[in-house]
């Protein structure tokens, strides 16, 4: 009796030697947590937190990706500085977290290391992945601050989940992984949005829920990190958009969207498509989106509004032609703009526009003329930043060159040399013979001059009276621009 059982255990030994070793993976892997982690800028008491209001697109793919291959991924935002540093570690320790996949895009990679350097001076034993905007124009970071185990350059859908299997199987990474940019995205599972816990964001003023049609874009303006990761542009087809809207509507309840693309017009065939899709809904949506003015035409405007298109922003960036086209490559003209404008009012498609101010060789008359363009081109809302030169745009390179900027600044704002938070910590760019507090009036003086008008003024108020969501939002408008002489969303293009 004892012969025969001992006989059984050993074929038993036997028969699990010989199991397929890809089958023996996937069991890890199901067994495995990984925590996806949005950080604040910084960690510290008086930094001044970037606040999101809606879930981090890219971090909920990746859990999507990473379900798919059997793990377990929890999300967590802390961009609102909600845990500190030893309450992440409670709960990573709680959670019983294998890997940490943190994404930081520049103004919060400093919240990144910071993290990233008490987990393993703690005796944190979760691996840690780096990912995001910032390293994929950086890659020398991790090895400049030695915190992370990994790190992925570009998208990661594809190589974020082989990564994590690497390091469970104890693979050494010297060097940051160039990620498999998805040339199909039909292929990506959406979001895990059940993962994400809204009443959070609805706190936070939640109004809209992000959503991506396209990936990529094929100019080369000089403020834009686009290409440092992928400019290839790709679509998604209407019918996965339009199921992953249903999702949406049936976990929030909420039936706005925010088109995040960087040009959701740029395939005029597959906005028709998309718009044909989103009629034959049982229910009623809300949509904005990013565009370009020369991707744009009065049939296409048309659809769009029946679709539930509401709002276009559109990157107008300058109001002098030369700053415009010879040096930040947009390619527009002013004839354009305008014609654009008035077609997006004829349709009821509230037209925003995005200004900058601060860019190589501008002169105090062509700042004066981007002052002034609002009034000229008659845009809903403006939006006017001073120019950050960032790593990944072009015009990062040429700043350090010109000596606009230190050349270790990024590592000098991560050390904390230039203060705690990101905005008024990160440089801006000032042109040479003009002043940062030269910049600073002419900003104040065209918010002054747009929304400071008492036609504009009666305007929103008889658009505006019927809506309590657009009523907040013109309050917290107002108090911005009178207290702050800014825009309470400055920081969301190129700030």
């Amino acid at each position: 009796m004892i012969l025969v059982l001992i006989i059984n255990l050993a074929e038993l030994f036997l028969y699990f030697c010989q199991v397929d070793t890809k089958k023996k993976i996937n069991f890890k892997d199901a067994m495995k947590k990984v925590l996806l982690l949005q950080p604040p800028v910084s960690f510290e008491e008086k930094a001044f937190a970037l606040v999101p209001n809606c879930p981090h697109l890219g971090l909920l793919y990746l859990a999507s990706s990473l379900i798919k291959e059997g793990f377990d991924p929890k999300y967590l935002d802390v961009s609102d500085n909600s845990l500190s540093l030893s309450e992440i570690k409670r709960v990573i320790e709680d959670e019983r977290i294998d890997i940490i996949g943190i994404t930081a895009m520049t103004q919060n990679v400093k919240g990144a290391i910071q993290l990233a350097k008490f987990l393993k001076e703690n005796n944190c034993y979760a691996k840690i992945i780096l990912g995001g905007p910032h390293l994929s124009a950086d890659p020398n970071l991790i090895k400049r601050f030695p915190y992370f185990d990994a790190a992925i350059i570009g998208e990661s859908e594809i190589s974020f989940p082989k990564v994590v299997n690497d390091l469970l199987d104890e693979k050494k990474f010297e060097e940051a992984v160039k990620g498999e940019t998805p040339l199909d995205l039909d292929v990506l599972s959406p979001p895990a949005r059940h993962l994400v816990d809204h009443s959070i964001y609805l706190k936070r003023g939640y109004w809209a829920n992000g959503i991506f049609a396209t990936r990529g874009c094929p100019y080369h303006c000089n403020f834009c990190s686009i290409p440092a990761i992928d400019k290839r542009v790709r679509f998604r087809s209407p019918e996965l958009i339009v199921e992953e809207m249903k999702e949406c509507c049936r976990l929030t309840g909420i039936k706005r969207f925010n088109f995040s693309d960087d040009a959701l017009t740029i395939r005029k065939e597959l906005v028709y498509l998309l718009c044909e899709r989103i009629l034959k809904l049982p229910f009623r949506i809300e949509w904005e989106a990013q565009s370009r003015i020369n991707y744009i035409d009065r049939d296409l405007l048309k659809v769009m509004k029946r679709a539930g298109c509401s709002k276009l922003l559109f990157g107008i960036e300058s109001g002098n032609e030369r700053i415009r086209n010879q040096i930040i490559g947009k390619g527009v003209t002013d004839e354009q703009i305008m014609k654009v404008t008035r077609l997006c009012w004829q349709q009821g498609i509230e037209p925003d526009h995005y200004l900058m101010i601060g860019q190589p060789t501008e002169t105090s008359k062509e700042i004066s003329d981007t002052v002034n363009c609002s009034l000229k081109f008659k845009p809903n809302i403006i939006g006017v930043f001073i120019t950050m030169p960032l790593p990944g745009f072009p015009l990062f390179d040429s700043a350090i060159e010109e000596g606009t900027i230190d050349k270790n600044v990024i590592d000098k704002y991560i050390r904390g040399e230039y203060g705690q938070g990101y905005q008024g910590c990160w440089p801006y760019y000032v042109p040479k013979g003009l002043t940062l507090n030269e910049l600073l009036k002419a900003r104040k003086l065209a918010y002054h001059k747009f929304y400071f008008r008492l036609s504009y003024a009666l305007k929103r108020i008889k658009r505006d009276f019927t809506s309590m969501v657009r009523i907040k939002r013109n309050i917290r408008e107002g108090l911005s621009l009178m207290i702050k002489n800014r825009s309470s969303d400055d920081f969301n293009v190129v700030e």
